[in-house]
C-alpha cells in the first residue's frame, strides 16, 4: 500500500496536517454507539476535550461520563447545554429529536454539530439554520464524510484547478445494507417512523451528499424516487433516486472560441446522478464520478473512504492509466483501546471532521466550506421529495 500526503483540507489551505487544530471544549448530547465513536475519535485531537455528556437518564449519561473518563454527567439535555464549560454540543440522539434538541443548544447559545440527518424535515432545518444565523452561531450537519483526506483530495482534482477529469458528466453512488443483520424488526428504531427510521434518514443522505459534492453544490431541476416502502412500520426499505441538474452557462465548450482544453458539447454545470440507498442488502458502498478526461472512483467503504482512484482517458476511447491515493485513518491509541474502540468502519474519521469544527470557530467561521448550510438544505429538500414521491408519511 503506498500512503499519500493528505491535501490542505479546504477549510484552511495553509494546514498539513487535517487533524491539527485549536483547542474547543465538547458536551454530547445522546450516549448511544455514534457519540460513543465520536467521543473516541476527538482522543485523537490532543486540543479536543469532552468536558460533558448527558443522555435521557442519569445512569447511561454516567456510564458514558465513566468510559470516557469526562468529569460531568447530566440526566438532562438542559442541564448540559447551560454548562459554561461547554463551546459546543455534539447531538447524536434519536434523529426525531433534531429540531428539538438543535433549538434548546442554539438558544442557549451554543455552537452546534447536529449528527446526521439535519432535521426531520426541510421546514425543520431552515428553521435551525435561520436561529444559528440570527444568533451567529456556527451550525452544521454531521457530514463527515466530506473530511476524510480522500474526499477533499477528490474535490480538489475535480473542482479545483487541476480539473483531471475534464467536466463532470455523472455521478453514481450508493449505500445499502442489510439492517436486519444487526437490528431487530419491527422493534429497532431503524423501523420507527415516528423516531425517524427508514432508508431516506439512515443511508440516503450520504449518496445524496456525493451528487452535490461534485456538481459544486448545484440544486438538481428535477428528483426522481423510486423504491419500496414497508406497509407495517410506514418506513421506506430502499429507494433508487435519480437527479438532473442543469447547466450553468448556455455555451457548450466545443463551440467557445476561448476553450482550448475540450471540444465537447456538454454544457457546463450539466449531469445526472444515479444514487442507490436501502436496507435490505449490501452494496458495494463506493462513488464513481465520470467526467469528460476520465473517471474518479471513492472506494468502499464510500461513506468514510480510505482510497480513491483516478483514471483519465487517452485519445478515443483508450485508457491512459490510473492513479491510486491511500490515506488510511490514524491508527488507535492505548485510551481508544482502553474505551472499547469503535463500533463502526473508520469511525476515527470522525477527527477530521472535528478538526475542521474547531479551526472553523477559532477564525469567527459560522458553518464549514466542505459542506455548507446552503449545501445542507439543498439535500433536505432532496430528501423531502424523496420521501413524497415514495409514498413516507410526513
Amino acid at each position: 500500500m503506498t500512503v499519500s500526503q493528505p491535501r490542505p483540507p479546504l477549510d484552511d489551505p495553509s494546514v498539513s496536517n487535517p487533524l491539527e487544530c485549536p483547542s474547543l471544549n465538547w458536551g454530547i448530547i445522546g450516549c448511544g454507539r455514534v457519540s460513543h465513536d465520536f467521543t473516541q475519535a476527538l482522543k485523537l485531537l490532543p486540543s479536543a476535550k469532552v468536558v460533558a455528556c448527558s443522555a435521557r437518564s442519569l445512569e447511561s449519561a454516567k456510564n458514558f461520563a465513566d468510559k470516557h473518563k469526562i468529569e460531568k454527567s447530566y440526566g438532562s439535555y438542559n442541564e448540559l447545554v447551560n454548562d459554561g464549560s461547554v463551546d459546543i454540543v455534539y447531538v447524536g440522539n434519536v434523529h426525531s429529536f433534531r429540531k428539538q434538541i438543535g433549538e434548546m443548544v442554539l438558544k442557549a447559545n451554543k455552537h452546534c454539530l447536529l449528527e446526521k440527518p439535519f432535521a426531520c424535515s426541510l421546514a425543520d432545518a431552515q428553521y435551525l439554520v435561520g436561529l444559528a444565523k440570527e444568533r451567529n452561531l456556527f451550525l452544521m450537519e454531521g457530514m463527515w464524510t466530506r473530511f476524510f483526506p480522500a474526499v477533499e483530495h477528490a474535490r480538489s482534482l475535480t473542482l479545483g484547478s487541476e480539473k483531471i477529469i475534464g467536466e463532470v458528466v455523472q455521478v453514481h453512488s450508493d449505500f445499502n445494507f442489510n439492517a436486519s443483520d444487526s437490528e431487530e424488526y419491527p422493534t429497532s428504531f431503524v423501523y420507527n417512523h415516528s423516531l425517524g427510521g427508514g432508508a431516506s434518514f439512515l443511508v440516503a443522505p450520504y449518496p445524496i451528499a456525493a451528487a452535490t459534492l461534485f456538481f459544486d453544490g448545484l440544486e438538481p431541476d428535477a428528483i426522481k424516487a423510486v423504491g419500496q416502502m414497508d406497509v407495517a412500520t410506514g418506513v421506506d426499505l430502499q429507494a433508487t433516486i435519480l437527479l438532473n441538474f442543469p447547466p450553468t452557462e448556455d455555451v457548450a465548450p466545443a463551440l467557445d472560441d476561448s476553450n482550448t482544453e475540450e471540444s465537447t458539447p456538454k454544457l457546463p454545470g450539466a449531469g445526472a446522478a444515479t444514487l442507490s440507498c436501502g436496507l435490505l442488502g449490501e452494496s458495494e458502498e463506493e462513488t464513481i464520478v465520470l467526467g469528460t478526461k476520465g473517471r474518479l472512483k471513492i472506494c468502499s467503504p464510500g461513506h468514510c473512504p480510505t482510497k480513491l482512484v483516478v483514471s483519465v482517458k487517452s485519445s478515443g476511447r483508450g485508457n491512459g492509466g490510473s492513479t491510486v491515493y491511500e490515506y488510511p485513518v490514524p491508527k488507535d491509541t492505548q485510551e481508544i483501546i482502553e474505551a472499547g474502540g469503535y463500533f463502526y468502519p473508520n469511525s476515527a474519521g470522525f477527527a477530521y471532521e472535528a478538526a475542521a469544527v474547531a479551526r472553523c470557530i477559532a477564525s469567527g467561521k459560522t458553518e464549514v466550506p466542505q459542506y455548507t448550510l446552503n449545501e445542507t438544505l439543498t439535500n433536505m429538500r432532496i430528501i423531502d421529495e424523496m420521501r413524497s414521491q415514495l409514498g413516507v408519511k410526513p
